[in-house]
């Protein structure tokens, strides 16, 4: 399923890693063990080469094949994010980008970050929004729709009962990117860029096309 095929039109968007690997200094150290989930193409490992302890995992051997060869300095292994072969307490912070909505049971997934994760331990999760302008004008055009893997889209509200559940509590709540807008598109994909370059890309707001959630292990 996620053969090159799928990742034909996908690209670096350097402006994305760069932010995230910004974030991610604020709140970890360059010893720290880091987890990228649906790392594909191992991009934003490229943005902390510094950081001595970087694994990246995918569903994909496509995408693992290449990581390897484009962002080095890293540990990758094709694994099912539900089914993590990885000691647990093991990692200061886990990321997924645009993963959650992939899985067949994303509950399987949470408690698996949270297996991996040391105490405290952080977990950025970003995922389409359903609350976004996009997705109330355009319906069944919006983005998260047109992907046939995009099987697990739920509410912020499910999100968030999902973690608490599974022993995470929630440190923020925002909205992230602009790239779906039902007006004037090409105008706020220039506004979603020079938002992630000056590094605020995060919005209070319910408008944004994807929410991120951030939590920490309990």
């Amino acid at each position: 399923m996620y053969d090159k095929k799928y990742f034909q039109d996908y690209k670096e968007q350097s402006f994305k890693w760069e932010f995230w690997a910004s974030y991610i200094r604020k709140k970890t150290k360059t010893e720290d063990n880091i987890l990228e989930i649906g790392c594909t193409y191992g991009f934003l490992f490229n943005y902390l080469k510094d950081y001595k302890n970087k694994y990246g995992i995918d569903i994909s051997e496509h995408a693992i094949k290449q990581a390897r060869i484009l962002s080095q300095g890293a540990e990758y292994k094709v694994m099912d994010a539900e089914k993590l072969t990885l000691k647990k307490d093991l990692f200061s912070l886990v990321l997924a980008i645009d993963v959650m909505e992939h899985l067949k049971h994303p509950e399987k997934g949470i408690q698996e970050v949270h297996r991996v994760l040391k105490h405290n331990g952080m977990f950025i999760m970003v995922t389409p929004n359903l609350e976004s302008l996009s997705h109330k004008e355009k319906e069944k055009a919006w983005f998260a729709y047109k992907d046939p893997t995009h099987i697990s889209i739920l509410s912020e509200k499910d999100w968030i009962k999902l973690l608490e559940k599974n022993r995470f509590r929630i440190v923020k709540l925002r909205t992230i990117d602009c790239f779906d807008f039902p007006y004037i598109n090409k105008f706020f994909c220039i506004l979603n860029l020079i938002l992630y370059k000056l590094g605020i890309p995060f919005n209070r707001g319910k408008w944004a096309d994807n929410l991120v959630i951030i939590a920490r292990k309990n």
